[in-house]
């Protein structure tokens, strides 16, 4: 028996509209403590993702103005399924050089996520004692800092 990605998956899983302003996606990056939001359109199917790096770019170059989140997303965005091997969404992971996989069902329209830190998390449990790291909770709390 395999690892699921059904297993791992945050849910439910943050996403942002389209047609949303690519600054509001920014926003929900920063409350969350995450760097990638899936984009769905109207009936909640996965069209693109959206990275930190991409949003930060955009701020750069359109600073102020109003400019919607399809407008700077990636072009085309991978994805994996509930029943997926683990294993098989941390390869694709490595090989697409990207932190995480929205999952979808076979309509794709947007169920979770699967992160690298997922895996990681898992891997730590494995190699410890036998079971996995305790999950966070997918309220996504904001990460203590240490002072400088």
């Amino acid at each position: 028996m395999s690892l699921l990605v059904e297993n791992l998956m945050s849910k439910p899983p943050l996403a942002i509209r389209a047609d949303a302003d690519y600054r509001t996606a920014f926003d929900i990056m920063r409350k969350c403590h995450v760097h990638h939001v899936p984009v769905v359109d109207a009936k909640g199917v996965v069209v693109d993702m959206l990275a930190e790096r991409d949003l930060l770019l955009a701020a750069t170059h359109y600073q102020n103005a109003p400019v919607e989140a399809q407008d700077v997303m990636h072009s085309s965005v991978v994805t994996a399924f509930e029943q997926t091997p683990l294993a098989h969404a941390a390869r694709i992971m490595l090989a697409k050089k990207i932190g995480g996989l929205p999952v979808v069902d076979a309509k794709r329209r947007l169920l979770g996520m699967i992160t690298e830190t997922d895996v990681l998390r898992e891997l730590v449990g494995l190699l410890g004692k036998g079971t996995a790291a305790p999950r966070k909770s997918t309220a996504r709390k904001p990460a203590k800092r240490n002072a400088r």
